[in-house]
């Protein structure tokens, strides 16, 4: 999207203008989807983070301050709600576990994304957002509230914790 269209949008959203805020998302909307699904990796969660996001983004509007941010602004919140999405689940799975209740089994998964799934969060939502919904390092930072050094030795440890499980594998 272009910037002067999405500041207008913005700024039409601000004074009310439902119209131009559903704009809004929905030029974000397959980015938004795709980067929710490398990190939640289930319909359901995905289906409720990004229902959360656009309602938590619409009641806040007015407090984004600069209209050109929007992208990063609306990729925060999602990362955000992510994050309380795994919380509740692994609150959810202990819970369960207590109740002893039969692990779910996934099916038709490459390699790659079962792999993933192994990948500690904090390394995981960064190359998330740097390699697929091509953020770079300073807006992650934003994004994370973290120092531009932390998200490149997360991007540098994530990439290499990739590389020994994907390599695990491979030997098995």
């Amino acid at each position: 999207m272009e910037k002067d269209l999405q500041v207008e949008l913005v700024k039409n959203a601000k004074m009310g203008d439902a119209e131009s805020f559903v704009r809004l998302c929905q030029c974000y909307q397959i980015t938004l989807y795709n980067s929710a699904y490398k990190i939640l990796q289930n319909s359901e969660d995905i289906s409720d983070c990004l229902q959360e996001t656009e309602i938590i983004a619409w009641k806040n509007i007015n407090t984004l301050r600069n209209e050109a941010a929007f992208n990063s602004w609306i990729f925060r919140i999602m990362v955000n709600v992510a994050k309380a999405i795994l919380k509740r689940r692994v609150e959810i799975i202990q819970l369960e576990e207590n109740d002893i209740i039969v692990e779910e089994k996934y099916y038709g998964e490459s390699e790659l994304e079962q792999v993933f799934k192994r990948l500690p969060e904090k390394y995981k939502i960064p190359i998330v957002l740097h390699y697929y919904a091509g953020f770079n390092i300073k807006e992650i930072a934003h994004q994370l509230n973290l120092p531009k050094n932390t998200v490149k030795t997360r991007l540098a440890r994530g990439r290499e914790r990739l590389k020994i499980l994907l390599e695990g594998e491979q030997n098995d």
